[in-house]
């Protein structure tokens, strides 16, 4: 393997950072989805993209635009034919194809001339079969634009946004026309048209990647595959027992991992996982897979409390703590799992969206007018009851949903949970899933593996009951997707089923009626003891948790030493880098403030306060010009 597919650099010298943040990119059709930034496009050549550090900290950072005429002209460069393509409404028709564009574009031209009905236009076409071990490039739209794919198995439509998720395993084609290109990502496999995306080999790509540090399993993400800067550095858990140190894995699902991608692939398309590190132990993000149907053991002051030890002005998510433990009891909503979507969405309550609108969730910020059609709410304590009440408990938990957005009652990726339709980010669960597990490190992993998850992995409609038996009545069922979690609140026995006689007792994800013999919408408000539901154990794979407790001697601690710094590491990721300046400069400018090891290292110059002279020479290092000691 090269060396450039293990390098961890940040997004060089992107020192002259904005302070607002913005929130991205949704769907447009009636759904939900993130708004991870409300000023994409913000000067036409670049954009702005929340990049997360293992921290949970957020900052903005310009990013180059995509070029669309770029893209098309590397299309035309590397096409092996050319296809000109007459699209009626939904229908598309090839109508001829040519060995050159020049003679395609003529076609093409008299056609326009003729004007005949629909649009008529050129499709390059390359044959990506001589790719054995390929990375698929979403990143070949503006900032602004989705690109849609298909589940394999299940056929339902999905969408992602290249900004946030840009490499994809290649898997082949999906059509025997090789218009269609199998990937995996997020933890989906689908079909996406050939035309929207580029296959690079692996060779000429950088591609995300996890790695263990200091004891906590930590994710890279790229938004450029062309590129070897990673934008964001998610912590997604603790280390596991099969896992090392400062080692290289490969995942596009985060449940197997791999220290050779060609191994990866081929397993992928053999449908196996033999030759990951943890063939029978697949990993679940605890947080990540957690329904939303459960309680943290945060009071509202703590979760105030660390609020403001990130932001202390300037932030709507201040005070917040009430109402994020009063409507988890009433709504039945996770108030830590509803506080890492907050973070994530609206910047630690610094969006525009939030400050503007009040909207700390990005509730109905559309991709094409993200900040002017975000719902407005009459305060950020009304944003948090309406997510809680109308998306949450009536909406992503409800499979009575009318726009078909339950998909289980998890954060999840792009193959279960909310992130599913609320979401182009395909890691957007994995991120607010961090912001959980980093509150609950700090706290002696007070809240991590409080509840048993089991994992529904085979595809399957799973009938939910109302007692343990089959004949009883169906509450609901789960989506017919893999890797569905279910809340058990205990073991019983009940009918047997292939010889197994035992059944969980699990949280219902939608509300129930008052004597428990069917879903209801409209009803919002969540009985914790009274709705729930009965399953089989034959179809459930109970998951052990790993608070980091019995990790290697090495690696066994979930936080980092409250005196252990390095002077200029503000951030404690173990380098110096723009981030590193980025926060020096948010605490000079009263954005955000430092406190603790953050703070020392921050005094770079050790004159016993945090000023100018110390992001200076913290640039200085960054750019090669004095290199700090």
């Amino acid at each position: 393997m090269k060396m450039k597919k293990i390098l961890l650099l940040f997004l060089a010298l992107c020192l002259g950072m904005g302070a607002s943040v913005a929130v991205h990119a949704s769907e447009p059709e009636g759904f939900q989805s993130n708004t991870e930034n409300d000023s994409l496009n913000s000067d036409g050549e670049y954009y702005e993209y929340p990049a997360m550090d293992s921290d949970g900290n957020i900052t903005m950072i310009k990013m180059p635009e995509v070029d669309p005429q770029a893209i098309e002209q590397e299309k035309i460069e590397n096409a092996d034919s050319f296809d000109v393509v007459l699209t009626l409404g939904n229908d598309e028709t090839t109508i001829a194809s040519f060995d050159s564009y020049e003679e395609a574009q003529a076609v093409v031209q008299r056609r326009r001339k003729l004007r005949t009905s629909g649009s008529v236009e050129v499709q390059p076409k390359t044959d990506y079969s001589k790719i054995k071990y390929g990375v698929v490039d979403f990143r070949t739209k503006p900032s602004s634009q989705n690109t849609h794919y298909t589940e394999t198995l299940t056929g339902y439509n999905g969408y992602i946004n290249g900004t946030t998720g840009a490499d994809a395993a290649f898997l082949g084609y999906c059509t025997t026309d090789k218009s269609k290109i199998k990937f995996r990502m997020a933890g989906v496999e689908g079909c996406v048209s050939s035309s929207d995306v580029i296959v690079r080999d692996f060779d000429d790509a950088y591609v995300g990647f996890y790695r263990v540090e200091n004891g906590l399993l930590l994710h890279y993400i790229h938004s450029d595959v062309t590129s070897p800067y990673y934008t964001s550095t998610i912590n997604v858990g603790v280390k596991q027992d099969y896992m090392k140190s400062n080692v290289v894995y490969f995942s596009f699902d985060g449940h197997y991992f791999y220290t050779s991608y060609e191994k990866m692939i081929d397993d992928y398309k053999n449908d196996t996982y033999a030759h990951s590190i943890n063939p029978k132990k697949p990993y679940y993000n605890y947080f990540q897979y957690l329904s939303h149907r459960s309680k943290t053991s945060f009071t509202a002051q703590q979760l105030d409390a660390h609020t403001k030890s990130v932001v202390d002005f300037g932030s709507k998510m201040l005070g917040l703590g009430s109402a994020f433990i009063s409507n988890q009891n009433k709504y039945g909503a996770n108030a830590l799992l509803m506080y890492g979507v907050a973070v994530n969405e609206s910047a630690w309550g610094t969006s525009n969206i939030a400050n503007e609108k009040n909207n700390i969730f990005g509730h109905n910020a559309t991709d094409f007018n993200p900040g002017g059609n975000a719902s407005k709410y009459n305060s950020p304590a009304d944003s948090v009851e309406h997510h809680a009440r109308d998306y949450v408990s009536d909406g992503y938990l409800d499979p009575k949903d009318v726009g078909g957005r339950y998909y289980g009652g998890h954060l999840g990726d792009k193959g279960s949970g909310m992130n599913v339709k609320y979401a182009s980010d395909p890691y957007w669960g994995e991120k607010a899933a961090a912001i959980a597990n980093i509150i609950s490190q700090k706290n002696s992993n007070k809240d991590y593996g409080k509840y048993q998850i089991g994992i529904v992995e085979k595809m399957t409609n799973l009938q939910v009951r109302k007692d343990a038996k089959t004949s009883s009545t169906a509450l609901y069922s789960t989506k017919n997707i893999g890797n569905f979690p279910v809340l058990i609140k205990s073991k019983v026995t009940g009918q047997s089923v292939n010889n197994n006689n035992v059944w969980y007792k699990i949280q219902s994800d939608p509300t129930l009626n008052a004597d428990r013999t069917a879903s209801t919408q409209g009803t919002y408000v969540y009985d914790y003891d009274k709705m729930y539901g009965y399953v089989s154990s034959e179809y459930v794979n109970v998951l052990p948790y790993n608070n980091g407790s019995n990790n290697d001697s090495d690696n066994n601690n979930t936080t980092k030493p409250e005196e252990t710094y390095k002077l200029g590491d503000v951030n404690g990721d173990n380098k110096i880098t723009s981030m590193d300046y980025v926060m020096i400069k948010n605490h000079i400018l009263k954005i955000s403030s430092l406190s603790g090891t953050g703070a020392k290292a921050a005094d770079v110059n050790k004159d016993g306060k945090i000023s100018s002279m110390d992001y200076v020479m913290i640039k200085n290092h960054i750019l090669g010009i004095q290199l700090l000691k």
